[in-house]
This record gives structure tokens, sequence and C-alpha cells, in this order.
């Protein structure tokens, strides 16, 4: 099921900017651009203390994220089950999650108007849970969890060297593997390295799961979409592996041979601001994502 909730008019925002002199300045001078007009704003950065953020962010009505999309993915991973809804100011290079120009880079303020008064509808999207089990006698202890919202990849750690992984779903041995990795994505990050590995581009309204193997040699399946719910088990199988998970393009984190990464996605734990339902295609294409061949037309 796709979520699609509407909004009462914006009272009280946050406005979280990337750790940089521009975004920064921006969110200050927006601050006084909503008071003028009875919203009140709080300036806060993207660093700051975790417990204080998720406190603010849930006494809002709406947090608008001033930065690129990996500011917009930390403050979402950072604020995950919060369920106050996020919008993006693009003050990176792509922008793809942004859904507002920079202040200096075309008509924010339309845009943000619409928001303040409510017209604009929140929309639900998943996030992927993992955890690292390794197994101590009959037993297994988790040694890290987290928040994914584009993707969990697990890969090799050594260039041009192949890795061996099991995996698993619902409990069922579904491939073992001789590849660079396995990439596990939100159909909101369906578009970073799923779809460079080949992987299909997904509508976020679609609660799936994308498991896409990285250049597999031995073993091997064409990209798969599997239910919100599902359980999703890799392990790997070599003692010489060097095997790395990556969350979100960041936390570059060991697995050990017989380690075991579960993840399991969870519906409607990202709320995002839309005022447009085609927004995804759109962007697709604005950002030069999706391009035409010669004689094409542009539709409306």
């Amino acid at each position: 099921m796709h979520y699609l909730f509407g909004m009462e008019p914006v009272k009280r925002i946050m406005l979280l900017h990337k750790e940089s002199p521009r975004p920064a300045a921006a969110a200050y001078a927006l601050r006084t651009w909503l008071e003028a007009r009875g919203v009140s704003a709080e300036v806060v950065c993207a660093t700051a203390d975790l417990m204080e953020l998720r406190a603010s962010a849930a006494a809002c009505d709406a947090v608008l994220v001033l930065g690129g999309d990996g500011t917009m993915v930390g403050a979402a991973r950072r604020l995950s089950d919060i369920r106050t809804p996020l919008v993006g100011m693009n003050y990176g290079r792509v922008g793809f999650l942004a859904a507002l120009p920079a202040m200096d880079r075309g008509d924010w303020e339309t845009p943000l108007a619409e928001i303040v008064a409510g017209r604009w509808r929140r929309e639900g999207h998943l996030t992927l849970n993992w955890r690292i089990l390794r197994r101590e006698g009959e037993d297994w202890r988790t040694l890290r969890e987290g928040v994914a919202i584009n993707d969990v990849v697990t890969a090799h750690g050594v260039v041009a060297r192949a890795v061996s992984l099991d995996l698993a779903i619902n409990g069922l041995h579904f491939s073992s593997l001789r590849c660079d990795g396995i990439i596990v994505s939100t159909p909101l990050g369906s578009t970073a390295y799923t779809a460079s590995a080949g992987g299909p581009l997904t509508m976020p309204s679609m609660n799936a799961q994308i498991v896409t193997p990285i250049c597999p040699f031995a073993g091997g399946f064409p990209p798969l979409a599997l239910p919100a719910g599902s359980s999703i088990r890799i392990e790997s199988r070599r003692t010489d592996d060097q095997v790395l998970l990556s969350v979100d393009g960041h936390d570059n984190l060991p697995l050990e041979f017989g380690d075991v990464l579960e993840i399991v996605g969870r519906e409607d734990q990202l709320h995002m601001l839309v005022g447009d339902k085609n927004w995804y295609l759109r962007r697709l294409i604005e950002r030069g994502i999706v391009t035409s061949g010669p004689g094409h037309r542009h539709c409306r």
C-alpha cells in the first residue's frame, strides 16, 4: 500500500541545514521570511545532537532540509520513524530528492508558500532495517544495526576482487554467488547504486525491496523485487574474502566469515512532502537520469 496523507497548515518548521556557509545563511534568511508569515522557524545544523534533533523535529509540522541528496538522506536516516515530513531545498549538485531550488537559483517562494498553507501532501516511504549477526555458541549476537534510506551494499573491500556470498529470502536459500557484491535498495534509492548496477528504476509508491547482484560470474539472477516485509539474509562464505557493508554510501563495516547481514523493509517510516503526484518521473527527466532520443516532445 502507498501512503498519502493530507497536510494541515504549517505553524512550526525546522530549517535543517548542511554544515556549510551558503545553506546556513539561507536557513537564517528563510527564518525571517517564514516568521513574517506567522510561521515559527527553528534553525538547526544537520550535525546537531541526535536526541535533541529528534525531539525538535517531532515538535514541528515539517522539516525543510537545505543541502544536497547526501544531507537529505542523512537527515532522513537520523529522523527515521519520527514521521514529521521532510522536504528538500537543493544546495547540492544533483538534488534528486530536493523539491525546492536554492534561494538564488529559482522560484522557491511559490512552493514554500503552498507548503506553509498545507497544500502539499505527505508521502510515506519504505526504509530498510539492517543488522549484523554473529554466532556465539547456540545463539546469535547483534554486532551492529541501523536504518538505510537508499541502500545496503555488501561488497568486496579489495579492488578487482570478488566475494562469495549466500543469499536467503524468508528462510529459503535462494542463491550462492561469486560476485562483486549484492545491493538491497528501497524504491527511493533505486536511482543510486542500484541503477548503476543494472537494477530497475522503481516508483517510490511501491513498497518493495530491490535485490541486485553486482557483476556475478558464478551463480546470479536478474534484479529481484520483493515485498517490503521480506526477510533477506546475506552471509559471507569464504574465510579469505574481505567483505564490507556500506549503508547509504557510508559506514564501511567488515563482515567476517560466518557473519550474517539481515535486512527487513519497514513501510511508512519516512514521510516526504510532495506537491506533484508525478514528481519522481519528472525528476528522472529533469536531472538527466532518463534521456530522450531525437524528435521527442515534452509532455505536461
